[in-house]
């Protein structure tokens, strides 16, 4: 089966999309590593697939979108409540239909993502690389070993130990960052290792970049400029088996 198109990889700005569905088909329908996609989706839902799509898949530590989808010109008749993509490069809209006739292969339909909740995911992980960019200017000798943009558990976590004393040098850093209002930057490099984050199905890695000043193989969404994440808050730190994790937040909702 054909791979979905992701276009939000070159264009986060998307919010509806017009496309073509490839399958509609029912979670106890698919091999038993798509259904392991699906946790704590009811099995009665539905798995959409189709030719393109904006809605972000969850990964990179940042949560899928969520939408809606409908036929075109009409009112949308499929709620999304998870998307995930498969290894061999097919993105898995699960939901339900809502008093409606299932999509057939060939139709076209309307693709409507959450745009307040894609604006907040987006803030959140832009905030990440924020804090990893305060981080790597402030101390290079940190390697960075894991990243989690989800709300209400964003943090950085590094190799070595942090203490509570750096807490306010790391926000003042991110403060700085975010008044600079630096543009994010994304590119696209040839190959990449196989499984490295942010490396699409055709072989490319795709690079967020804060400003020229920082370099991430990056798949997730980002808004365009440092400016537009609003406040970033360096909430804890705190210290487990040689590791320290830089826990943060940013408001849910901001001025544009």
């Amino acid at each position: 089966m054909a791979n979905t198109e992701a276009l939000y990889l070159d264009d986060a700005s998307l919010r509806e999309l017009t496309t073509e569905v490839l399958s509609s088909q029912s979670i106890t329908s698919l091999s038993e590593e798509e259904k392991s996609l699906a946790k704590n989706i009811p099995t009665e839902d539905i798995a959409l697939t189709m030719r393109q799509t904006i809605f972000y898949a969850q990964g990179g530590g940042q949560p899928s979108d969520t939408g809606a989808i409908g036929p075109t010109g009409q009112d949308a008749t499929f709620s999304v409540s998870l998307v995930r993509k498969t290894p061999d490069g097919r993105y898995l809209h699960f939901g339900k239909y809502v008093d409606a006739t299932p999509f057939t292969a060939g139709q076209l339909v309307v693709q409507k993502i959450d745009d307040s909740k894609r604006n907040y995911h987006s803030r959140l992980h832009t905030a990440g690389h924020i804090v990893g960019l305060a981080m790597q200017l402030l101390m290079p000798d940190r390697k960075k070993v894991k990243a989690n943009h989800f709300p209400n558990e964003a943090s950085m976590e590094y190799k070595g130990l942090l203490y509570n004393e750096d807490k306010p040098v790391i926000q003042e850093k991110v403060n700085e960052l975010v008044r600079q209002d630096l543009k994010i930057l994304i590119s696209w490099s040839e190959g990449g290792a196989d499984g490295e984050e942010g490396r699409s199905h055709d072989g490319r890695t795709r690079i967020a970049s804060i400003g020229g000043l920082d370099y991430n193989p990056c798949g997730g969404t980002h808004v365009p400029r440092t400016g537009l994440v609003g406040s970033i808050v360096i909430r804890k730190i705190s210290r487990q088996k040689g590791i320290s994790r830089v826990s943060y937040d940013v408001s849910p909702e901001v001025e544009r």
